[in-house]
């Protein structure tokens, strides 16, 4: 019997997820309220704590955006795709009275070479349709967890979480550019074979990467296996208003002895500035 359970300590399978998310929360904490913080600036602190033990390859796999990573504030955390130039983390300042911020990093674990991927969207305003917005996309992704067990392939979890969303008044607004079908839920987390000495992604370490993920999409066969690793994180965007931003949530997933473990480490963030 398949069940699904979450990560009590939040952090137990992923190391490289767990050296990103750390990173992200010391880093918010120690901006957070003060004037003058750019994307870039944010961006490149959070960086310099993901590398600073020698445990993690901070400057990520996904590239561009440049580093791996990207910080956007405001209107620009509804965004298209990362790949692109004007997507990148800029001189963007944000205002912590009524901004949102995006963060998004794609470390690798100098250890095992597994990927660890963490984005989230917080919002820092009084305008409680863009909070309860943000708890109806929680409350969906939630629902998508407790539906795990229920589906017996990717491409059958990926159409369940569309009925789902749809029933919260949400849709996914995804756009890869590596996946072969138009929108998806996330995809598997490879290992490099060999993890570089020095520290730094080659060109052939990247692309090894990028197509050894597979995709949860409506054309996905595959099914779950022992130790697979793999991401829910829909970009969600109501369909009743269209002002209201688009809202990432992402979380890892590993399937172990009929077991699905949620790492729900985010959660503590979105908890630390009242999001849900």
């Amino acid at each position: 019997m398949t069940r699904y359970t979450r990560d009590d300590s939040r952090l137990i399978f992923n190391p490289a997820r767990q050296k990103a998310f750390l990173s992200l929360r010391e880093t918010l904490a120690e901006t957070y309220g003060l004037p003058g913080i750019s994307e870039k600036g944010f961006r490149d602190l959070w960086l310099l704590k993901m590398g600073d033990d020698g445990t993690t390859i901070a400057d990520g796999w996904y590239c561009p955006p440049p580093r791996g990573t990207a910080v956007l504030f405001g209107e620009r955390i509804t965004f298209d795709s990362l790949r692109n130039e004007y997507n990148w983390s800029g001189d963007t300042m944000i205002d912590w009275h009524s901004d949102l911020l995006y963060a998004y990093a794609s470390p690798v674990d100098r250890t095992s070479g597994r990927i660890g991927d963490t984005s989230v969207t917080l919002y820092f305003g009084p305008n409680t349709a863009v909070s309860d917005h943000i708890r109806r996309c929680h409350d969906a992704v939630m629902d998508v967890f407790e539906s795990l067990g229920k589906a017996q392939t990717a491409g059958a979890l990926f159409d369940l979480s569309r009925e789902i969303f749809l029933r919260h008044r949400l849709r996914d607004c995804v756009i890869s550019r590596t996946d072969s079908a138009p929108s998806n839920l996330g995809h598997t987390f490879p290992k490099l074979e060999s993890v570089p000495a020095d520290g730094i992604l080659s060109e052939e370490d990247i692309r090894m990467i990028s197509t050894s993920r597979r995709f949860i999409n409506t054309n996905a066969d595959w099914e779950f296996t022992d130790g697979l690793q793999f991401t829910v994180e829909p970009q969600l965007m109501s369909y009743d208003d269209e002002s209201l931003p688009q809202i990432t949530q992402h979380y890892v997933v590993r399937y172990e002895a009929g077991v699905f473990t949620v790492c729900n480490d985010i959660d503590i963030i979105l908890a630390d500035y009242d999001q849900i």
